[in-house]
């Protein structure tokens, strides 16, 4: 009886000893985990100072605009040529492009503003009835076709350059168009940013007149860039048949163009 009293007394003793155990190990996880996850003071100002939740701001977009000439004309022109076969397709195309770029050099285009935009080769097809009634593709022949771009900063030079390439053998006008030149649209556009930024900073003074506030600081500045337009007169045609001289007397000229900058600024306001 004793010795079962005493082997019952010993158990207790071990699991009250394994329960104190296991206690202390979880609290001093407890506060170890406390210790790794406590925050500085210097940290939660911080936070504070950047992500004040009182902090009052207005954000408003400004643009502004100017007109300019463009001082860039681009000409997509080319020939296109038929035949049976492909190599003979393309020799024609060649000797024919060949005299027209020569002949646009000769009129005092450099080779230097003159570049292939396109260049296609395709199979033509005809449609013909057997005697079963049924239709078939048949293979007659090759087309070629090679475009050019010319570019060059005389842009009252359309008319001449659309001439001499018509006259040489391009018998393909697909676009006239004049531009503003990359260093003149950026030079432009620097110049209406601060423009923009005095419209933003108006606007939010007339917005904040009646509420009795004002602006005392910047918080972001954001320059848009957009894409600008320019004019555009598509002249897509086949020249064959039309009489040289009907080029010569077409009216090409080009007009203003608008350019645009517009920003975003998110200002910092207070009570006046």
């Amino acid at each position: 009886m004793d010795t079962r009293i005493n082997i019952a007394v010993i158990v207790t003793v071990v699991f009250v000893l394994a329960f104190a155990v296991t206690l202390t190990q979880i609290e001093n996880q407890a506060i170890s985990q406390d210790i790794d996850y406590e925050i500085s003071d210097e940290l939660i100002t911080h936070w504070l100072e950047k992500y004040d939740p009182s902090e009052q701001t207005i954000s408003v977009t400004g643009s502004a605009t100017a007109s300019s000439t463009p001082d860039t004309l681009i000409v997509i022109l080319g020939v296109e040529s038929e035949a049976k076969t492909a190599s003979k397709s393309l020799s024609q195309n060649s000797n024919s492009l060949n005299y027209v770029i020569s002949s646009l050099t000769n009129s005092g285009i450099s080779k230097d503003n003159i570049q292939t935009s396109n260049f296609r080769i395709y199979p033509l097809y005809d449609s013909i009835k057997d005697s079963n009634g049924n239709y078939q593709q048949i293979l007659i022949g090759y087309r070629v076709s090679n475009i050019l771009s010319i570019q060059t900063d005389n842009i009252d030079s359309a008319g001449n350059i659309i001439d001499v390439a018509v006259s040489s053998g391009a018998n393909r006008v697909d676009n006239v168009s004049f531009q503003l030149s990359d260093e003149k649209l950026q030079k432009i556009g620097d110049d209406l940013i601060a423009d923009a930024i005095n419209d933003a900073t108006q606007k939010a003074e007339k917005a904040l007149l009646p509420l009795k506030q004002k602006i005392v600081g910047v918080k972001s500045v954001i320059v848009h860039d957009n894409m600008m337009p320019y004019y555009d007169s598509p002249m897509r045609a086949s020249f064959d048949g039309f009489a040289e001289s009907s080029m010569k007397s077409a009216p090409i000229m080009s007009g203003e163009e608008e350019i645009r900058t517009d920003v975003s600024v998110v200002y910092y306001i207070s009570q006046k």
